[in-house]
């Protein structure tokens, strides 16, 4: 449940609303007008996240009901990182809590508590371990899949900056501008030949016997969905398993490793954070941080040192 309401003294009393008549663009334009006084660098990424809310409800600020807060936050769950959905949620409460103050909004949706979201833990994906993946999904002929696990180490994308790519973005010097899923950016990713070769095989299959639609990774339904999330997740589990690797990756382990490669090769991390999509060079030290392996391996370095001093 995303909606809890903050403890107040006394009953909830509905305040007299005098109906306004709004279009959803009117609304956004509105609203995004007061925030730009307040904030300058949220034009973009509120105006995405409130018009998806718009969209969504269709509905002037005087008829949402709860039903409308609980049912937008359930839908982004499975499309959106945990931290996502967090800040969008964050954005609706603050789009929300305006229209109180406007005198519009006939219940207390603005009291809606944004839960806070946990990070999950994720291990990077090893060299070694990338090959054997490589080698069992090449050695079964499974071209997207071997191509989805290229593009995923080579560029250190988000999953859902992966499936939602189209053919079109796909250039000939082995890069794509793609949008970053978070900070509604745009930036570039690249990959190796051995991955564009791929590619390139992968991409004449697909213009020729995929379904009709311009996503690069096309779900089943033709001309309407890409491959989604969930579907990838389950195809890097499914091929872990017939790799013989028992530990728990996933899509965002290969952007981790992806991380650390650059840290390794001494590259800033203001560089790493423009590689990778992040908005501020702070959020790489959550990637660069040692696992428990790593930081046992690093700390026990001294004992051998001690024990050929003595």
């Amino acid at each position: 449940m995303y909606i809890t309401y903050a403890r107040r003294r006394g009953d909830f009393k509905p305040a007299a609303v005098t109906p306004v008549v709004s279009d959803n663009q009117t609304l956004i334009k509105e609203y995004l007008a007061w925030k730009a006084t307040h904030t300058r660098s949220a034009g973009e990424k509120y105006a995405l996240w409130v018009t998806r809310f718009q969209a969504f409800t269709n509905k002037a600020p005087e008829d949402l009901v709860i039903g409308d807060w609980t049912a937008f936050a359930s839908s982004l769950n499975g499309r959106f990182a945990p931290k996502n959905v967090e800040f969008a949620l964050s954005i609706i409460h603050n789009y929300l809590r305006y229209w109180h103050e406007q005198g519009r909004l006939r219940l207390p949706l603005y009291l809606a508590r944004v839960p806070t979201a946990r990070a999950r833990s994720h291990e990077a994906i090893t060299e070694e371990e990338y090959r054997r993946l490589v080698d069992v999904l090449k050695a079964e002929k499974h071209l997207r899949d071997l191509v989805i696990v290229r593009l995923l180490h080579d560029t250190g994308m988000r999953v859902g900056e992966l499936e939602s790519l189209e053919i079109e973005q796909i250039e000939e010097d082995s890069s794509a501008v793609i949008d970053t899923e978070k900070t509604v950016q745009r930036r570039r990713v690249f990959w190796n030949q051995d991955t564009d070769e791929v590619l390139q095989r992968y991409l004449v299959s697909r213009i020729n016997d995929g379904p009709d639609s311009d996503w690069l990774f096309a779900g089943r339904t033709p001309g309407k969905a890409h491959l989604n999330r969930r579907t990838i997740e389950r195809m890097i589990r499914d091929t872990c398993a017939r790799a013989g690797i028992t530990r728990k990756l996933t899509p965002h382990s290969f952007r981790h490793a992806f991380i650390h490669r650059m840290a390794a090769l001494g590259t800033p991390d203001a560089i790493i954070a423009q590689l990778v999509g992040h908005s501020s060079p702070d959020s790489i030290s959550h990637y660069t941080k040692l696992s428990r392996p790593e930081a046992e391996r690093f700390a026990r370095l001294q004992f051998s040192h001690l024990a050929l001093a003595a």
